[in-house]
């Protein structure tokens, strides 16, 4: 099947950062909708949505409007657009989908909406969602049963549909329902039929239809990406990044992050009726519609005067090797043992377009290795900051390359008291101080009032906050 491609209009390059052409930009729409001016972009672990104001408040006591400024660990982009209306931004991360959806809404392209009508268009009209929706036919029917009798309270078609749905399975997780799989296998030998039991263009319907989205859901994700990645830049990091959005919306789990997909029976094997109704939610909403307004009110999102970038890289490398000048440095690098790349790891695979080796694991599985039920990528990112033996290190190399650069760093820090229950931190906010101090002329740490955070689903680690929730850093050079 041949790639379908859509036309594009080249925006005047004016500047170049960092060899990265960039465009001039004026505001387009000054009433943003969005909350504090910036829209959520995806469900991120520890966003900093809430705290935007008091970070632009930080930053510009160290540096004045229309510098440069660097964000580090961009994450889900909203610390990146909101400096953007002050400031020339880079965007800086190690994963992927973050340099999409960053570079995606800090330049969006001329006639974005028009974009995405057309994506639309093609997508529906196109060969691939034809054959997914031919292949799987008895599979989708069978899961609009299973949705219909959830609804009227029989729970346990929906229950196995959830847990050994994904037609990317293994022997060692066998299906109990024989009707499901048959329904699985049927799908199964018909993809392998008209050539699509491998490969990026299915990827969302094989690995993650049923476990993390409908199976109607995901033969539409798998649609709109096709038709994205063979769009010519700069059009495609913005329509990729309202698919990303689209996704983080609707995915059916707990906080709406990709760490595990959503369990509706309880270890005992009861099921959980008060999962159901968001359940229901989740799997019937419709990706064509969500994805058409989602990438109206982002191609209305503010766009400043100014010249943006968004870079992949681990922040060492990047400290080490990029020339750029930045008059601040914004750093919110994880302080607890939890890999970001485990939450977003279907964003990474959307965006990659890839069909990644899965990990496997021994949990649970009487010590035979089986897939990860949350389907990681093999290869995912370890940070450093996630692990106990390296954390101080890497503090260390951060704090020592911003210093060496003569540079204003903002570090952003999530206090944990050992007396508490709370996801302890590897590194104490003394320990940071005392390390910081090292490097800089004069630290100092600001608490934000007002602030908690989002809460895990697992309920011991949710207790009552002691103290500010978030607290700035303020480091400033020897010079």
């Amino acid at each position: 099947m041949g790639s379908t491609f859509i036309d594009d209009t080249m925006i005047g390059v004016n500047k170049v950062v960092g060899g990265i052409p960039c465009s001039n930009k004026v505001p387009l729409n000054p009433n943003s909708t969005s909350e504090g001016g910036v829209r959520r972009t995806v469900y991120y672990l520890g966003s900093k949505l809430r705290v935007l104001d008091a970070i632009k408040d930080a930053i510009s006591e160290l540096t004045p409007p229309s510098t440069r400024v660097c964000d580090l660990f961009a994450g889900s982009g909203v610390v990146s657009l909101a400096l953007a209306a002050d400031w020339d931004v880079t965007s800086v991360d190690i994963q992927e989908y973050s340099r999409v959806l960053c570079d995606g809404l800090l330049n969006i392209p001329p006639g974005a909406r028009k974009k995405a009508v057309r994506l639309v268009e093609t997508a529906l009209n196109g060969e691939l969602r034809s054959s997914l929706r031919d292949a799987l036919g008895g599979l989708l029917e069978y899961e609009r049963k299973c949705l219909q009798d959830a609804s009227l309270g029989s729970l346990e078609g929906l229950c196995d549909l959830i847990e050994f749905g994904s037609l990317h399975s293994d022997t060692t997780h066998p299906i109990p329902s024989k009707s499901l799989k048959s329904k699985i296998t049927t799908a199964t030998d018909k993809l392998r039929d008209i050539g699509f039991e491998s490969g990026p263009e299915t990827v969302m319907t094989r690995f993650f239809g049923g476990r993390y989205f409908s199976f109607e859901q995901s033969i539409d994700f798998d649609a709109l990406l096709a038709v994205v990645h063979s769009t010519d830049p700069p059009s495609r990091n913005f329509l990729l990044a309202a698919v990303l959005v689209t996704a983080s919306e609707l995915v059916n789990s707990i906080g709406k992050q990709f760490a595990q997909p959503i369990r509706l029976r309880s270890v005992s094997g009861v099921p959980k009726q008060h999962l159901v109704k968001q359940t229901l939610r989740d799997r019937t909403l419709n990706v064509i519609d969500k994805f058409e307004k989602i990438s109206e009110e982002l191609a209305s999102l503010n766009q400043y005067e100014g010249c943006h970038c968004a870079v992949k890289s681990d922040y060492l490398d990047f400290l080490r090797n990029d020339n750029t000048h930045f008059a601040a440095v914004y750093a919110d690098p994880p302080y607890t043992r939890d890999h970001y790349s485990r939450y977003y790891h279907v964003l990474e695979t959307m965006t990659l377009h890839d069909e990644p080796e899965v990990a496997k694991t021994r949990i649970h599985s009487s010590d035979i290795p089986r897939l990860s039920r949350g389907l990681y990528r093999l290869n995912r990112h370890q940070s450093p900051f996630c692990i106990p033996s390296k954390a101080p290190e890497a503090f260390n190399k951060l704090f020592t390359h911003v210093a060496q650069r003569e540079t204003p760093l903002v570090l952003s820090y999530s206090p944990f008291r050992p007396s508490s229950r709370h996801r302890p931190r590897l590194l104490t906010i003394d320990q940071l101080l005392d390390m910081a101090r090292k490097y800089f002329r004069e630290v100092e740490a600001i608490p934000i009032a007002g602030v908690t955070h989002n809460k895990l689903n697992v309920t011991k680690r949710n207790v009552k906050s002691e103290g500010p929730a978030e607290m700035l850093i303020i480091c400033r050079p020897q010079r």
